[in-house]
Parts: C-alpha cells; structure tokens; sequence
C-alpha cells in the first residue's frame, strides 16, 4: 500500500506539530476536516501512527545519556534484548546486524551510570560493550523520512509480525484489519 500526497502532508503537519486540530490540518493541507479525520483514522489503524507525545529536553532536565553498544552471541540477542528493554532508563533500544544491540540510556545522576555498567555483569550473554556518553545532540529527528513513494507494511493484528507480502485485509468492528495470513486472519 502505498501513501498518496495528502497522508504525506498529514503526516509532515503532524510531525510538525502533533498538537494541530483536524481544522488546522485541513487548512494547511487544502482538504476537507471529514478527509483528514479519516486517513488519520486508516494510518492509526494500520499502526503506521502509533501514538502522540510530548518532547521533552534531556538536557534541559539535567539528565545524562549514553549510547552502548553490545556484542551477544546470535543466539541470546532476542533473549536479551526482550530483558534490557524493562529498564525504565533504556529510551531506544536497536537490534543490529553482527550479533549487536545498541541503546540509548538516560540517567537522572552520573553515578548511576556507573551502577548501571556494574550491573551488565549479571547478563552472562554479553561478550562485550561500549558505551560513550551523550556530550551534544547536534540533531534529533523522529527516523521516518515522510516522503513521496513510502509504502505501509502493516502489522498483523493478531501476532503483530509485519505484512510485507500479500496479506489478508478484513473488516471487522466497523475497521478494516490486516492479517499476514489466513491462519491469523481466521484465529481472531
């Protein structure tokens, strides 16, 4: 599936600013309110909007952010990853190629970075890590690049993998619902 030119300009708007009314978007992007209501709706339902929030300054906070990176065997990196992400102080975690994750970590004290580097001893999986502290943000930008020509791969609504070949749409509650197969599409 692919995004027209008007879901771009509602997403560029809300990226923008994601406080903006239906009217408000409507406006800056020559369609009609009941227009934007509804591909807002159809991107919310499909997962590709997942949410609106605040964003609030690190650094204005005086808070500290690292970024590591570890090394795992290939094998307990899923494991692994599905434990660290719990840890409120774990902001972004990133699966990468190489039997390697990295995070992004935000502490409130210096010294807790310190407990928190001790604390890697207890995860038996890591082979090892880096890690280096956050001293600029140069830029910060969401990682979507809304452009002309993105495709939606849906989630699945029963197991949430993502739809990158022929999926199974459904109508169900009055919404449509995507499914990667048959077998999930039938399970609900």
């Amino acid at each position: 599936m692919k995004l027209d030119g008007t879901d771009i300009n509602i997403l560029k708007a809300l990226m923008d600013n994601g406080r903006l009314s239906f009217r408000q978007i409507a406006e800056q992007v020559k369609v009609s309110v009941p227009t934007v209501s509804s591909k807002i709706s159809n991107m919310e339902n499909l997962g590709l909007i997942r949410g609106y929030q605040v964003i609030l300054d690190t650094e204005g906070l005086g808070e500290l952010s690292v970024v590591l990176l570890i090394r795992a065997r290939p094998s307990d990196l899923e494991d692994l990853a599905e434990r660290m992400k719990l840890d409120d102080r774990v902001r972004s975690l990133y699966m990468l190629s190489s039997a390697r994750m990295m995070l992004m970590c935000t502490f409130i004290d210096p010294m807790q970075v310190n407990d928190y580097v001790r604390g890697l001893a207890n995860y038996p999986e890591i082979i090892d890590y880096h890690i280096s502290n956050i001293t600029k943000v140069v830029k910060e930008e969401q990682r979507p690049l809304v452009e002309e020509g993105i495709v939606i791969l849906p989630s699945c609504a029963r197991c949430g993998k993502r739809i990158t070949e022929h999926g199974v749409k459904v109508r169900r509650e009055g919404k449509n619902r995507f499914y990667c197969n048959d077998e999930c599409a039938g399970e609900v």
